[in-house]
């Protein structure tokens, strides 16, 4: 049984967060308990100084699941930094279907085979969606 507070940050370049946030509030009711950082903004503040205050306060309580844009990119980077030691997952490249299904999740459950799970299933849902049409076109004119 996991006795952490879960806990998700969206972390992304630009506003793309506040965009996964708000349709994840759309679809699910849970915008509010994602947070999120939008780097490069020009009211934003520094990333490290962002992470710096959410993480930093972070108990033995707590465990993150962090979200951001790209595998090698300065958010993914600065979130590696600045999670050394607590208790942060990061998932790069995530989509809207990973999102959905990590934050709706039994928090009881242990949160590694959540994010297999997930991550398998989410990579199911890229589709070149005019090939799959072809394909059925061509079976059925067969």
């Amino acid at each position: 049984m996991n006795t952490k507070t879960r806990k998700f940050l969206i972390a992304t370049h630009g506003a793309l967060a506040s965009g996964f946030r708000s349709s994840l509030e759309l679809i699910a009711g849970v915008g509010d308990s994602v947070h999120i950082v939008q780097a490069y903004l020009d009211e934003s503040k520094p990333v490290n100084e962002e992470l710096a205050n959410l993480f930093g306060p972070a108990g033995a309580d707590e465990e993150w699941v962090v979200f951001s844009d790209l595998l090698g990119g300065s958010i993914t980077n600065q979130l590696v930094q600045a999670a050394a030691g607590k208790n942060v997952h990061i998932i790069a490249g995530f989509n809207l279907p990973l999102l959905l299904e990590v934050v709706l999740s039994d928090p009881e459950e242990p949160i590694a085979g959540i994010l297999e799970a997930a991550i398998d299933r989410a990579r199911e849902q890229l589709v070149y969606v005019n090939k799959l049409i072809n394909l059925k076109n061509d079976s059925e004119n067969a």
